[in-house]
C-alpha cells in the first residue's frame, strides 16, 4: 500500500504537467503563398475560407459595431512603387457605389511590411444605405486599414489584407489602429512559398 502511495505522489506532478494546458496558438490562414496569425483570444469567427479568400469577423463592443479581416489574393499591374499606390486607390475607389457610400477620406502611401514592399490604404466610407436588425439607419461609417502586397517572385500576384471596423457615427475610431495593426503586422510570405 505504502509503494502505491510514493509511486502515486512522485507520478502526480508529471501526470498533472502533462495535463497542464498549452499555451493557445494564434490562427494561421493561408492565401496566394502568404499568411496571417490572428490571436485565438480575440474570438473571430471564421466566416468563409476558399484558396482565394478568408474572411473573420466578430461584433463589437456596441450595438450595430462589426469587426471584420478579410485576406484575398489579388491581380496587380506588376510595377511596384507610385504605380501600385494609384492602382490601390482607384480600384477602392471604383469598387464603392457611389449612390450609397460617401467617401470621407482616403490615404495611400507605400508601406514596407517585413521585407515586402507594399502600400497601405486607411478610408473612412459613411454607408448612407446600411440597414440594422430594426430597419434602414441614417448612416454607419466604415473604417478600413489595408495592405497590399505583390509577390515578390509573380509581381502580378499578391494579397490584400482589409481589418475594417464598422459603427455608428457615435463609436467611430475606439481602438481601431490599436486592434487592426497586430492584424496587419502578421503578414508574411509562407515558407512553403
Amino acid at each position: 500500500m505504502r509503494f502505491r502511495t510514493l509511486l502515486t505522489v512522485l507520478l502526480l506532478p508529471a501526470v498533472l504537467g502533462a495535463c497542464a494546458s498549452k499555451p493557445v496558438e494564434p490562427l494561421k490562414f493561408t492565401v496566394n503563398g502568404f499568411s496571417i496569425s490572428v490571436p485565438p483570444k480575440d474570438e473571430w469567427v471564421l466566416i468563409q475560407q476558399t484558396p482565394e479568400r478568408v474572411v473573420l469577423g466578430k461584433p463589437g463592443d456596441f450595438t450595430g459595431e462589426t469587426l471584420t479581416v478579410q485576406l484575398q489574393a489579388v491581380k496587380l499591374p506588376g510595377q511596384p512603387g507610385e504605380a501600385l499606390v494609384r492602382e490601390v486607390r482607384n480600384s477602392e475607389r471604383q469598387s464603392l457605389d457611389p449612390k450609397r457610400f460617401r467617401i470621407l477620406s482616403q490615404d495611400v502611401k507605400l508601406h514596407q511590411s517585413g521585407s515586402l514592399a507594399c502600400v497601405m490604404s486607411r478610408m473612412e466610407v459613411e454607408d448612407r444605405g446600411a440597414s440594422g436588425p430594426t430597419g434602414p439607419v441614417i448612416s454607419l461609417v466604415i473604417e478600413s486599414m489595408t495592405v497590399t502586397c505583390p509577390d515578390p517572385a509573380r509581381p502580378t500576384q499578391g494579397v490584400s489584407l482589409a481589418y475594417i471596423h464598422q459603427s455608428y457615427p457615435e463609436d467611430k475610431g475606439r481602438q481601431f489602429v490599436d486592434k487592426g495593426t497586430p492584424i496587419l503586422n502578421s503578414l508574411v510570405l509562407s515558407e512553403t512559398h
